[in-house]
């Protein structure tokens, strides 16, 4: 094993995958980059390696032979830039980066190297339901190269950082590989750290003449941000912030490590990283070349900026040094025993099929701020499997458990980490493919104390009720499903001039969900007997179209369109008492008889009016006069579907044709609720249960609409012949 392997870089940057190769015994023959800093920095710490400054689509085998004097490489190592499919990028399909790896299986099979190591972020494995993986995979087998793929994570290697990164190596050695192990081995002059302390400890006495230590510096409003971040924290959200120090978003980089803990991936922001565990100032490049495992050594060119891309973009060199030993290994011991395990291609076989499988499998969700779990059974009526639900309210737990007895459910505040870990347990690793949910929205409502706004009685930014949908947001950070869809109410596009929205909106691209679409939809369009307006929030990562249903059903319809279905269509049959003693929540309240005369007065679909009572009815029991009435006293039409289903003092409107208020079946008919739903509890605990929920029949539709898009992988580029997706359907 006494021979130098030699080694070519792709996609060099600020060069840690060579180091990592030369510190576990390879010889660099040459390295090549399109930016001229990446050519700088690596003339300046090798100025023997011949580097080649040029876009890769025009850089030719020939190119490189004669820059390495004829010597061809045993290994060609590089990962083509990651921004088209990172989580933190815009997952654009059309984004020129995303086939580089074209250019680079050409350079690889001109060169003819052993094995190669192509090195790119996770999102890589599900861009375009993984077909983009596969594309890269079937380019390597193509050409004779057995195919490994397997995700790292740097931190199980001796460097102080979570990174974690798709490791694809191809071999034309007649032996498996194996990837390597975990170890804090250190290698060469690279050493392993234990934590953010190990590394950059010693940095706090160095000032700006050690190399590349050159801090921000920070304005006034900055370094007082930076004061109210208590180490391994993030700063506290926008509401709770001075008013002169807050703004509508802030970046990965407002976050402390922690001197004890790992870092998190070092990636600049605002050509900044993460603020240092002891000092109200960002990391220095230096410092983020510590954690990267850089050796001081090892000089980056250019302005600051410059500087932190270099090592921001950078792949571990201690993470390289321990694939490199490995691949080393591989290639000349042959007593080399690898393993199957994470063969993804015997050499010129192909996967081009493997996606069609995947699709065809059942889709998933979890359902969060589930309630009595309206959208959860409109997905499992779409025949998506019910991993998880999850909300606050005992009296909704006990009723999603009696009727879903199979799924598991999370009872308790969904901010608290507790049962955000309990979540988590639960999910395991099970890939998600879709999160639903309504986050609690009196916060929003016009029916809450939002109707105080204007008379400054009561601040937005105060309930803490409005920050819940920013909690939703965590869980879709944690499992990162391919699509979510969450609801509200109508009043979140509008409150504090859009603020809420706004902050939602930027939080969800900083996650990855560049597409995404909002509207406030009337279920009444979807076959909902009642008009209830929702704000309906939907995105993917996967970047597909949003497929927003059409409507089939409306209030003035033409011949070839669907009436509203109305009340009638589905509560006649329940006034009788064979009906109350048949179906569960179908006990009618017990009303006085004043209450029952007060309700004859009342005409079909409309409100009472204190006009038409007589003198008694005007009073109440005490005998004092009823000034204002309940807004439940209204009356409503069987012809017309149901105005929005709101319980007020427990109850729901009045039943169209009989002196008595809905019943609880009777409401949950009309949310299209199926009647084997049993609601338990009080009967103001049933009414709530139902008033809050979002019909089924509705996130029926929404469900199916989102398996269409994911299995016919709609996307703008492949609308032709689909007739827009097929979403202009026919009525039937």
């Amino acid at each position: 094993m006494s021979k130098k392997l030699k080694v070519y870089g792709l996609f060099t940057g600020g060069g840690g995958l060579d180091i990592g190769f030369k510190e576990a015994g390879f010889e660099i023959i040459g390295a090549s980059d399109i930016w001229k800093e990446s050519e700088n920095t690596m003339n300046l710490n090798y100025p023997d390696i011949p580097f080649i400054c040029k876009d890769i689509t025009t850089l030719t085998s020939q190119d490189i032979l004669e820059s390495t004097n004829g010597v061809k490489p045993d290994v060609i190592i590089g990962g083509p830039p990651c921004q088209g499919f990172s989580v933190m990028g815009d997952k654009n399909s059309a984004d020129p980066r995303n086939v580089l790896f074209e250019a680079y299986a050409r350079l690889v099979d001109d060169l003819e190297p052993k094995c190669f190591v192509f090195e790119n972020v996770k999102g890589i494995k599900s861009m375009f339901k993984g077909r983009y993986l596969n594309m890269v995979a079937n380019s390597f087998s193509k050409i004779g190269y057995d195919i490994y793929i397997k995700v790292l994570n740097s931190k199980d290697y001796g460097v102080p950082q979570k990174r974690e990164r798709v490791i694809i190596v191809g071999t034309k050695v007649n032996r498996l590989f194996k990837y390597p192990p975990s170890s804090n081995d250190s290698i060469g002059i690279l050493k392993a750290k234990k934590n953010v302390q190990e590394a950059i400890g010693d940095l706090v006495k160095k000032d700006e003449k050690f190399p590349n230590h050159l801090a921000l510096t920070h304005g006034e409003i900055v370094l007082k941000r930076y004061k109210l971040i208590p180490e391994g924290g993030k700063l506290p959200p926008p509401e709770e912030l001075p008013i002169e120090i807050r703004r509508k978003n802030f970046g990965n980089t407002y976050v402390r490590l922690h001197r004890k803990e790992l870092a998190p991936t070092m990636v600049p922001g605002n050509n900044a990283f993460p603020v240092h565990p002891t000092l109200d100032r960002s990391l220095t490049p230096r410092e983020a070349a510590r954690i990267q495992t850089f050796p001081d050594s090892h000089i980056f060119t250019g302005a600051r900026k410059e500087q932190c891309i270099l090592v921001g973009n950078a792949v571990p060199p201690l993470m390289g040094a321990h694939i490199a030993r490995e691949l080393k290994k591989h290639i000349l011991d042959k007593e080399y025993i690898g393993t199957e395990e994470n063969l993804l291609l015997k050499r010129n076989s192909l996967i081009e099929k493997e996606v069609i499988n995947k699709v065809e499998s059942k889709l998933n969700f979890i359902d969060l701020f589930s309630g009595a779990g309206g959208i959860g059974i409109g997905y499992e009526q779409a025949g998506y499997q019910h991993v998880l639900s999850a909300d606050f309210d005992p009296g909704v737990a006990k009723t999603f458990r009696h009727n879903h007895k199979n799924v598991p459910f999370i009872e308790g505040d969904l901010s608290d980490e507790s049962i955000f870990e309990s979540v988590k347990n639960v999910v395991g690793n099970k890939e998600i493919d879709v999160i639903v949910g309504g986050p609690p929205c009196q916060g929003f409502s016009m029916f809450g104390k939002r109707r105080f706004v204007k008379s400054q009685s009561h601040n937005p930014h105060d309930d803490i009720r409005n920050d819940l949908i920013f909690t939703y947001l965590k869980y879709v950070e944690e499992f990162n499903p391919k699509w979510f869809m969450m609801e509200n109410v109508a009043g979140l596009v509008n409150l504090a001039d859009g603020y809420f929205l706004e902050n939602f909106i930027e939080r969800v691209k900083e996650l990855g969900y560049n597409n995404y679409d909002y509207k406030i939809i009337n279920t009444a369009d979807y076959g909902v007997p009642q008009k209830r307006k929702r704000f309906i929030f939907l995105a993917n990562r996967t970047g597909n179209i949003i497929p927003w249903p059409k409507p089939k059903f409306y209030s003035n319809p033409e011949d070839w369109e669907k009436p509203y279905r109305n009340i009638n269509q589905v509560i006649t049959g329940l006034e009788t008492a064979k009906s109350q003693t048949k179906l569960n929540n179908h006990t009618p309240m017990n009303h006085s008889p004043e209450v029952v005369e007060r309700f004859s007065y009342i005409k079909e679909g409309c409100k009472i009016n204190p006009d038409d009572l007589p003198e008694h009815l005007k009073y109440s029991r005490t005998g004092k006069l009823i000034k204002s009435f309940s807004k439940v006293l209204f009356r409503l039409d069987r012809n017309q579907p149901s105005h929005t289903l709101v319980p007020g003092h427990s109850a729901f409107p009045i039943h169209p044709w009989l002196d008595r208020q809905l019943t609880v079946r009777e409401a949950a008919r009309i949310q299209t609720f199926p009647d084997s739903i049993e609601f338990l509890g009080n009967h103001g605990q049933q009414c709530k249960q139902v008033g809050n929920a979002f019909p089924p029949m509705a996130a029926e539709v929404f469900a199916n609409a989102i398996r269409k898009a994911i299995v016919n992988d709609w996307k703008e580029e492949n609308l032709s012949g689909l007739v827009h997706y097929s979403l202009i359907e026919k009525t039937k």
